[in-house]
């Protein structure tokens, strides 16, 4: 089975079913939801979803910063990790960002992230710092 991937539309039915989808991962074990404001900014920002068959598996957001794109609430079915769908996903990512002329791509990654990130040729760029009461890095990559 391949996961297909694809940038879906702010408020869609795939879209609302993204936010699930990290609200559920991201969200749910810290006891909290995406607030209406956080979701109302997603309007000006890039969606990216994987499709597994017609089921939606994973997804991302890409915000622009000037020559930059920070990549966020990135994930993949917790029943789906380990299959090369999440690096396959920032593939496509770093593609868009690199046709939109950004020259970086940079994220904030959970330390149980940090693996995944350098793995797929991120590259720290600071030291740890604590968001939503987890430890983070910022990582990046030249596009």
């Amino acid at each position: 089975m391949t996961t297909t991937f694809k940038e879906i539309k702010y408020k869609s039915p795939d879209w609302t079913k993204a936010v699930k989808l990290r609200e559920k991962i991201l969200r749910a074990p810290l006891g909290s939801k995406f607030t209406a404001k956080e979701l109302e900014e997603e309007e000006n920002h890039v969606q990216i979803a994987g499709f597994l068959e017609n089921e939606l598996v994973a997804t991302a957001v890409l915000v622009p910063e000037g020559d930059r794109m920070k990549m966020q609430r990135v994930v993949v079915s917790e029943n789906l990790r380990s299959q090369n769908i999440g690096s396959h996903m920032m593939v496509l990512c770093e593609k868009l960002a690199k046709e939109r002329n950004f020259v970086t791509i940079y994220c904030h990654a959970r330390d149980t992230a940090v693996n995944f990130y350098t793995k797929n040729q991120y590259q720290k760029e600071a030291e740890y710092f604590n968001e939503d009461g987890i430890p983070h890095l910022k990582m990046r990559k030249q596009l």
